[in-house]
């Protein structure tokens, strides 16, 4: 039977099937056909799923498209009612291709993990549309490197990737440069017609300043595209305020504004802002008051929420400690002693420093020290007897814990490349393990030093004051409380 099943035509079995079947509305040809379907594609759906996850299609492609080609016939065939042994062979090879596919795929995403990574960036930073040419010639070459890994060239299959590696680099650069640097240039050219340079001349020369250090960056190191993306950007605001302040600068002559419309204007603004923490402003003696006014209405409402977090935190504490414990009173009244203890320990930590020196955090049963204050030049590892001072306070607070792990973490800002900032945040790390290590009594066992590179910010990259707050060192405690 089965194999009279086999040789029949597709449409053959499926009127068969109807005419056996009991005369149910659901079960029809349509239906009939599905799941066959289901059942006939099921192993080949699999291999090409795999394939797919492998990107199969661009590291392996021969076996990809031999893959994909039996599988369009299966279900042309499928189709047109054709003989299911014939479908079947061509699923077989179908499924047999893909297996294939996944497999080289896999290898090839390791031999050519650095060209994948640089094509990764290149389409992040738009090559495809800003940068075709070379993203064309990358492409090629690349097709090239995958073909000759799938017929066992291993050594060539290495030197075209590392070419193609280079050439969607170069289609990065490109794009990065037309993408960020050519905008830029369009508002300077609007800002030179608007005459910036006559009612604007700070905004629009620093414009222009900064956007050929972007493009010397960008020419200078390829594989740093932070810096020159951030200096475009920042460009990018100047030429735009030039422009603006020209535009004002033309309604003043043209009597359509006076410069109380402008103040007026702007000081409505600032009460916005001042509105959502409730202080009234005044701009009786010029924004610098009012200004002062608001900053310190917000830090107030910052610390405000700090404190009613750690609150929470520590009621949170309370009540798990609660749940866990109502069987034995004693235990847990002991247990809320020590977390009072606990508590007035943290709170002597916490008074070692003030808010520029560093931020005591604490998570779960671990304390971490972000020492705000102890930044480092740019590029250096170096410390300065400036921070002789707060390292003291640091040792002092480790002391309050003895006999616990320390692991130094070191940190960056995003300027550099993402392999050398983690050697430098790894320096930094070891140049205070070392320090700490000369001046405390404790076991080079219990400190481990860290460096994660620019990946942790706690500030914005995009501000010198940002970046100097992100080249820091994070000094985590884990007590034995």
């Amino acid at each position: 039977m089965a194999l009279f099943v086999s040789s029949l035509r597709l449409s053959s079995l499926i009127v068969l099937m109807v005419m056996l079947s009991l005369p149910a509305p659901a079960f029809s040809a349509e239906t009939i056909l599905e799941e066959l379907r289901n059942s006939l594609f099921e192993s080949a759906n699999e291999a090409l799923r795999a394939a797919n996850a492998e990107q199969a299609s661009l590291l392996a492609p021969t076996y990809y498209s031999q893959g994909a080609a039996n599988y369009r016939k299966a279900e042309e065939k499928l189709n047109a009612g054709g003989n299911i042994d014939s479908i079947r062979r061509d699923l077989d090879r179908a499924t047999e291709s893909f297996t294939e596919a996944a497999e080289h795929g896999a290898l090839a995403a390791t031999t050519f993990d650095l060209t994948l990574r640089a094509r990764t960036d290149a389409i992040s930073a738009g090559a495809q549309k800003y940068a075709e040419e070379e993203w064309l010639q990358a492409r090629s070459i690349f097709a090239e490197a995958a073909l000759r890994l799938e017929k066992g060239r291993l050594e060539r299959a290495r030197q075209e990737g590392a070419r193609a590696e280079l050439r969607f680099r170069d289609a990065e650069l490109t794009a990065i440069k037309a993408n960020y640097l050519t905008g830029t240039r369009k508002l300077l050219k609007q800002a030179e017609k608007d005459r910036a340079e006559r009612y604007a001349p700070k905004s629009f020369n620093q414009a222009s300043k900064l956007l050929d250090q972007a493009e010397s960056a960008l020419t200078a190191d390829r594989y740093d595209t932070d810096r020159p993306r951030s200096l475009a950007q920042q460009a990018n605001h100047s030429a735009q305020h030039a422009i603006y302040v020209s535009g004002l600068e033309a309604k003043i002559r043209d009597e359509e504004l006076t410069l109380e419309d402008i103040l007026l204007d702007w000081e409505a603004s600032l009460r916005t802002i001042a509105d959502l923490v409730d202080t009234p402003l005044y701009f009786d003696r010029g924004e610098t008051a009012a200004v002062t006014k608001i900053r310190e209405q917000v830090a107030q409402t910052i610390a405000d929420n700090k404190r009613l977090t750690a609150s929470l935190a520590d009621r949170q504490v309370q009540l798990d400690t609660l749940v866990m414990e109502t069987a034995s009173m004693e235990r847990l009244s002991k247990l809320v002693a020590r977390q009072e203890r606990q508590k007035a320990r943290l709170a002597r930590v916490q008074a070692s420093f003030n808010s520029s020196e560093a931020t005591v955090l604490r998570q779960g049963d671990s304390i971490i020290l972000r020492m705000i204050g102890l930044n480092f030049d740019v590029a250096s590892a170096d410390l300065k007897t400036e921070h002789d001072t707060l390292l003291a306070s640091l040792q002092a607070t480790i002391l309050e814990f003895p006999e616990s792990t320390i692991v130094i973490e070191g940190h960056t800002d995003a300027f550099g490349s993402d392999a050398s900032n983690l050697t430098l945040s790894q320096r930094r790390a070891d140049s205070v393990q070392e320090h700490l290590l000369n001046n405390l009594p404790i076991s080079p066992a219990n400190m481990t030093a860290l460096g994660y590179g620019e990946s942790r910010p706690v500030a914005n990259n995009e501000t010198d004051e940002g970046r100097r707050r992100n080249r820091r060192i994070d000094v985590v405690i884990y007590p034995r409380w």
